[in-house]
């Protein structure tokens, strides 16, 4: 008898939702998959193409199919003001101001009817699996004001994300993808990449209980964790050949924090991470690394093995190799024992030393457990203490541009009565942007680089233009998280004219606006992965 091919293409990211009704028995066995066919061909990435009406896209090695429409992906209607004051570096600015009457008369389709053409378009290029199940979300722009009112709300684009199941159980994963964003006028995005499984055989899994030991022994006695099945699909670059069942580790703290969600092999006997090398001692207050960071520059620290997050030296790895392929110097890098809170605190707190850190480079990329108040160093460090609190952070006074912040929940509509606006508005001291998330993110290996990757990429012909911070963020986020996270954007707006950064790329790849001071409002971008 033949067997039962199924087609399954999942949205990026490491593990999400669990899976209802499935036995926890000591004795539960639940199927292997082995890949059978991986990413599209150049045949149906050109049927792709066609049917969506798109001028170009571009096809990985790995048959990864990606396509973003420069002018419009994502677009906020904004204004030319001219040339703007020097940053501290000497570079050139351009002033940007919001159009808010433009903003206005944005149209965005319906989310059902950008449902029913995602599915019509992908069905007749032949790339739509049946059991894909489709998530219609809405890319949102708002302006508050400082005490969280807000005044303007406005969607830039719709966009359907599908999700998978196999045998009853969520499949997720970075090599598995499907989406696509419309405006008005039609597609403006389109990530994708598959993989086709067949049914090889199955494996003997420890049940719910136990997976939920094993999650709480990674995450820490901080956090309340919960397990979950799933199956992960790795980067089609990463060439799998089969996939097993794993636990999804989630959990809260008790002050509302919220760790990266994490994945665990669920197989009885199945080796589990390790931690890998560890960085050398630290310095503490070097001479060598107080010095000022002249010119343009990026640092990076995250917080690892040490608080239950198995891809975050790797993660980190990516981003500083990312930098270092295009030339971008890096003044630090601290893992685990050695990222400190301090590093992020201003100096009018005792033991804040920003100034020589977080805020004396032009970007900050920084990894770990978050909440909308803070992120943790919890178990890693305590060096002034163990959370950053939001009410801490005065970023830009300095030098910093983009805080870039792979942690949970730091932009999040409201926590502890007050707005995103409310609770980092006051960290604007020069800063451009935080970018972050309004939910809960996923551990990755990859983001860093990706998002890296999109923000310093150099041209090709007429395509592979390097991207605006922020949109290098949402497509790094698109690339790696699932559906259910949602990433975000937000940056300070001037009360008169209505100036800001809500389009800037990094240094030297395009136009970057001045630093800020003076402000009456906040503006946020956020959009579903």
């Amino acid at each position: 008898m033949q067997r039962k091919l199924t087609i399954v293409l999942a949205l990026s990211g490491l593990v999400t939702a669990g899976a209802a009704g499935v036995a926890t028995a000591d004795d539960t066995e639940l199927p292997v998959y082995g890949v059978r066919s991986s990413g599209l061909d150049p045949e149906q990435a050109q049927r792709l193409q066609r049917v969506f009406g798109l001028k170009d896209v571009q096809r990985s090695d790995a048959g990864v199919v990606s396509f973003a429409d420069e002018q419009r992906y994502q677009y906020l209607p904004t204004v030319d003001k001219g040339q703007g004051e020097r940053d501290e570096d000497g570079n050139e600015t351009r002033q940007t101001g919001i159009d808010l009457d433009a903003v206005k008369r944005i149209r965005t389709i319906p989310a059902d009817e950008a449902a029913k053409r995602a599915e019509e378009g992908l069905r007749a290029a032949g790339v739509l699996p049946a059991n894909a199940s489709p998530t219609a979300q809405y890319t949102t722009f708002e302006l508050a004001d400082a005490n969280g009112r807000t005044s303007v709300t406005a969607n830039l684009d719709t966009s359907v994300s599908y999700t998978f199941q196999l045998d009853g159980i969520p499949l997720e994963g970075e090599g598995a993808n499907i989406r696509v964003s419309f405006d008005a006028e039609g597609v403006t995005a389109v990530s994708h990449a598959a993989s086709t499984y067949d049914k090889i055989g199955s494996v003997k899994v420890n049940d719910l209980a136990y997976g939920t030991k094993l999650c709480q022994k990674y995450l820490g006695a901080g956090v309340k964790a919960a397990a979950d099945y799933v199956y992960v699909a790795p980067a089609l670059e990463d060439k799998a050949d089969k996939l097993e069942p794993s636990f999804r580790c989630t959990g809260r703290t008790d002050d509302g924090g919220a760790p990266q969600a994490i994945t665990l092999p669920a197989a009885v006997g199945a080796e589990l991470p390790q931690p890998g090398p560890v960085q050398g001692p630290r310095p503490d207050a070097a001479p060598q690394f107080q010095a000022q960071a002249a010119g343009t520059q990026v640092g990076s620290e995250g917080t690892g093995n040490c608080s239950g997050l198995p891809n975050t030296a790797a993660n980190i790895g990516t981003f500083n190799s990312e930098a270092a392929t295009h030339g971008i110097p890096r003044h630090f890098s601290w893992l685990d024992h050695n990222a400190w809170e301090s590093d992020f605190k201003d100096p009018v707190f005792p033991g804040g030393q920003d100034t020589y850190w977080a805020d004396d480079v032009d970007l900050t990329y920084w990894q770990g457990h978050g909440s909308g108040t803070g992120f943790y160093f919890t178990g890693c460090s305590s060096h002034n203490d163990t959370k950053l609190a939001n009410t801490e952070a005065r970023w830009g006074n300095n030098d910093v541009e983009w805080m870039s912040l792979f942690t949970c929940l730091i932009l999040e509509n409201t926590t502890g009565g007050q707005s995103w606006a409310q609770r980092w508005g006051q960290a604007f001291r020069g800063l451009h942007q935080i970018n972050s998330f309004t939910t809960i993110s996923y551990n990755s290996a990859n983001h860093g680089g990706k998002f890296g990757h999109y923000m310093w990429r150099s041209p090709f012909l007429w395509w592979n233009q390097p991207m605006k911070v922020r949109d290098a963020w949402a497509q790094a986020s698109i690339d790696t998280q699932p559906a259910s996270v949602r990433w975000a954007t937000m940056g300070p707006v001037t009360t008169s004219g209505a100036l800001g950064n809500f389009n800037d790329y990094f240094w030297g790849k395009g136009s970057v606006g001045p630093d800020y001071t003076s402000f009456g409002g906040y503006w946020r971008i956020s959009g579903s992965s």
